[in-house]
């Protein structure tokens, strides 16, 4: 079956393995109801208790609602940390997007986590 939304081209794909801890956000984030996309990601994710946490952030373009819910995923993430759990956040940027990288340590600083840079192949 095809999605045919409006809005499938705005959403990011998402993939979240509560056993393993890995969450990947990939493709473009710009839809309006950012908050309604992310709360359940946030929920599960706040719920979610294993050792080791590993986010890849591949996204391409994302709006400024995007970047308060990845700012609450950190939040999250961080307090797990501080209970001792291993985190590892990778932002995947193309070689050469300056721009792109620059969000990420923007986020990368608020978060209070380190974040790995990735480049895409």
């Amino acid at each position: 079956m095809t999605d045919s939304s409006p809005n499938k081209e705005l959403e990011p794909d998402v993939t979240f393995n509560a056993a393993s801890g890995l969450l990947k956000l990939e493709g473009r984030s710009l839809m309006r109801d950012v908050q309604d996309f992310y709360q359940p990601i946030i929920d599960q994710l706040d719920k979610t208790t294993v050792p080791t946490y590993i986010i890849d952030i591949k996204l391409e373009h994302f709006n400024t609602g995007t970047a308060r819910c990845l700012y609450q995923i950190f939040q999250i993430l961080n307090g797990k940390k501080q209970m001792g759990a291993t985190v590892l956040i990778r932002w995947f940027s193309d070689e050469g997007d300056e721009d792109h990288k620059e969000l990420g340590e923007d986020l990368e600083s608020k978060a209070g986590i380190p974040f790995q840079y990735v480049k895409n192949k």
